[in-house]
């Protein structure tokens, strides 16, 4: 029998959304002086996707008053055969000359090669963005072939303007929740004495393409075991090795990281193999105390701060510590709370060659409605660890809730 359960609805973006978010950088370019934005591939976020809504990895320029241009590396054939004529593309005009040269004819092209221009891709908000994502050698190229060009990293002004989800918008992000939790489900019937961690990340990650969405690195983040403290990707998938065999008595997480149209939501599955123990239940208590406080608390006009305090409270004041944001923004993943807290409570930690310092919370905002939330405490002590959480949706008043599965430390028998 299948473990797979594969969501059916696939909503797609309409053109009433492009001329939506055009309108949007277009009064940020009107606010900033700028000709046009030039959006370059890559990134963990794929912004050259938010305004052409398909992935050529090229290189798109949206003038001011013109419609955009797409240059890209390779013929776009899949665009012309029968398949792909069942998709609405928003860009006509693709051309064939992605490097420096061909944006710099561009940018003289809609008046842009003696004016102000914005960029994005030389920075970012994003985890591992910091410091952009353009080859050094292509922007070099790009400045010495538009030398009169007054270049402007928007990077992370777009990106704010990227957090904000439209209707249209939020109905793709419950889509990507509806498959992180068939991965969790997957995950979960996956999960069992003897069995290997592989089968439920295997698992997982077929739930996700089956429903119609896509694994984007780092792909899953997973560990098991019944004395465990770190929180990565799983050695054996860059070191080889196989994958860990599970026992009576193991715990087996992970932080699913589902797209779906390019929209990611989060997911923290964790599953016990047969009776918890009296820690990991105390461990679950107050991840769930703290992710009904995150949860109760999310609404327009609250600080990101606020509730990234009041989540980590519980969690301090039991004498535990984290590994990972109890609350972070997702689609774009821009704004963490603090990670590493409390450290010093567990013995477990004293012989380490050095403690891991504290990441203080990564910046703050103001809610507003249409921003979206991976809820995701999560508590250690003695080599045990819990986390628990999903995809959290601020709407007018309250907070809407896209995920039930991985809400609580799941049990398998042995």
């Amino acid at each position: 029998m299948s473990l797979i359960s594969i969501p059916t609805n696939h909503p797609v973006l309409t053109t009433a959304e492009r001329d939506r978010r055009y309108a949007a950088l277009r009064a940020l370019m009107e606010s900033s002086d700028l000709r046009a934005i030039v959006f370059f591939p890559g990134g963990p976020e794929r912004l050259e996707r938010y305004v052409s809504n398909e992935v050529l990895n090229g290189v798109v320029v949206l003038p001011a008053d013109a419609d955009p241009i797409y240059l890209i590396g390779r013929h776009p054939l899949p665009r012309y055969d029968v398949v792909g004529a069942d998709f609405e593309r928003w860009i006509d005009d693709i051309r064939l000359n992605p490097g420096p040269a061909g944006i710099a004819d561009v940018l003289a092209e809609i008046g842009g090669d003696r004016a102000r221009v914005g960029v994005v891709g030389l920075s970012s908000r994003s985890v591992g963005a910091g410091a952009g994502y353009i080859p050094f050698s292509l922007w070099a190229g790009v400045q010495a072939a538009a030398p009169e060009v007054a270049f402007v990293d928007v990077s992370v002004a777009v990106e704010h303007i990227v957090l904000v989800k439209s209707d249209e918008e939020l109905t793709l992000m419950r889509a990507s929740a509806a498959l992180g939790e068939a991965a969790c489900a997957a995950f979960i019937g996956a999960s069992r004495d003897g069995g290997r961690e592989s089968e439920a990340v295997a698992a997982a990650f077929a739930a996700m393409v089956a429903g119609g969405g896509e694994v984007f690195g780092p792909g899953i983040i997973q560990r098991s075991g019944s004395d465990r403290f770190g929180w990565a990707p799983p050695e054996w998938l860059t070191m080889g090795g196989g994958s860990r065999v599970l026992q009576h008595g193991d715990t087996i997480s992970a932080e699913i990281f589902a797209y779906y149209a390019g929209y990611q939501t989060q997911q923290q599955i964790d599953v016990a193999i047969g009776a918890p123990n009296a820690l990991l239940k105390d461990l679950e208590a107050v991840c769930i105390e703290s992710y009904d406080i995150g949860v109760s608390m999310i609404r327009p006009g609250v600080m990101f701060g606020e509730i990234a305090a009041a989540m980590e409270r519980p969690i301090i004041d039991a004498g535990f510590w984290n590994t990972g944001p109890q609350i972070q923004t997702v689609s774009p993943v821009m704004y963490n709370s603090a990670t590493h807290q409390n450290t010093d409570v567990d013995p477990r930690l004293r012989d380490l060659p050095s403690m891991p310092p504290t990441v203080p919370q990564d910046g703050d905002f103001v809610l507003e409605k249409g921003i979206v939330f991976a809820v995701q405490p999560n508590a250690l002590l003695g080599g045990r660890r819990v986390s628990i959480g999903g995809a959290v949706i601020t709407t007018d008043s309250a907070a809407e809730e896209l995920n039930s599965l991985p809400l609580v430390l799941n049990v398998v028998e042995s």
